[in-house]
């Protein structure tokens, strides 16, 4: 990590908004009288990064600062980038960061995560260290120059590790490790398919002769259908023919009802006809009666005439 500019406001020992532009110092060398504010600068790196300094809290925020908040803006380079950090804190209140990366148009693209916590672990993350690591390596405390010595050998290992980079070779280990086992059971899958496959194979007479069998039922099937098929078009065109027999019942039906009505009519009109006869029958028969009786009505009607005049 390659410090370029730093930017404090109302921070430990400053009051108003200083910016360092340590982009074109190599080496330097901070001097001054005790309280002038030298290891302010350091604290500001550490409490830009990390969020830790020799204060803590509302502790970090100059006294006469004016609104009463402490501000640090770091740029710094890392492996080819530019990125910035901004630490906030208003008294009384909670810690803001954000996180940005400087595109290569110049803006500053946002790397801040939802939370403080998981911001602050994207810096680790780009940095791959954190505080400890940070203060045994690159920045010694006032009075600690030997606390990486006074370490127990466990915590020494681990700073090493994170000084040499030696995670991301544990988890190239792991992740070669996930890969190995991930291959394994590919190639587990593959050995049970393949021992399918030559089941499979040592099967192909019995699969072969169940196909043939198989093939002469489906002939016998398809001729079968053909047979169902050839009555089917019989059945269907005995049922045309018989529903063309029930529409001609249907229609004789009706002429016989019709016929039957005119039978009945015609026997009416039969005996109407025959008592008529009966009646003519009978005149017939009174017929020569009618005529005596007539001739004496004549013969009568004469005499009255006669005794009239």
């Amino acid at each position: 990590m390659i410090p370029l500019k730093l930017t404090l406001s109302g921070f430990l020992s400053y009051r108003q908004t200083v910016t360092l532009d340590l982009s074109a110092i190599t080496v330097a060398c901070i001097s001054g009288p005790n309280g002038a504010g030298k290891s302010s600068l350091l604290d500001a790196i550490t409490w830009a990064l990390f969020g830790q300094a020799r204060q803590r809290g509302d502790a970090i925020i100059n006294t006469t600062a004016t609104p009463p908040r402490a501000e640090v803006i770091l740029d710094f380079a890392y492996e080819g980038n530019t990125y910035r950090v901004i630490r906030q804190r208003e008294r009384g209140k909670t810690t803001t960061l954000e996180f940005q990366i400087r595109t290569p148009e110049g803006k500053w693209q946002p790397l801040t995560e939802s939370s403080l916590r998981e911001t602050q672990k994207r810096i680790e993350e780009t940095l791959r260290m954190d505080y400890d690591t940070f203060v045994h390596t690159s920045f010694f405390l006032q009075g600690e120059a030997d606390k990486f010595s006074r370490e127990r050998p466990g915590r020494r290992k681990e700073v090493l590790a994170r000084i040499l980079g030696l995670q991301i070779w544990e988890d190239y280990r792991a992740e070669a490790a996930e890969r190995r086992r991930a291959t394994e059971n590919d190639l587990q899958r593959l050995d049970d398919r393949m021992a399918e496959m030559r089941a499979e194979i040592g099967r192909e007479p019995i699969l072969q002769a169940e196909l043939q069998k198989t093939e002469e039922e489906i002939a016998h099937l398809r001729a079968s259908a053909q047979a169902q098929d050839h009555l089917l078009r019989e059945h269907e065109r005995a049922q045309a023919a018989l529903a063309q027999q029930r529409a001609l019942v249907e229609e004789l039906g009706r002429q016989v009802a019709q016929n039957s009505a005119q039978l009945e009519e015609m026997r009416h009109r039969l005996e109407t006809r025959r008592a008529e006869a009966q009646q003519l029958e009978a005149l017939l028969a009174r017929a020569e009666a009618i005529h005596a009786a007539h001739r004496r009505w004549k013969e009568t009607l004469a005499q009255l005439k006669v005794l009239d005049a």
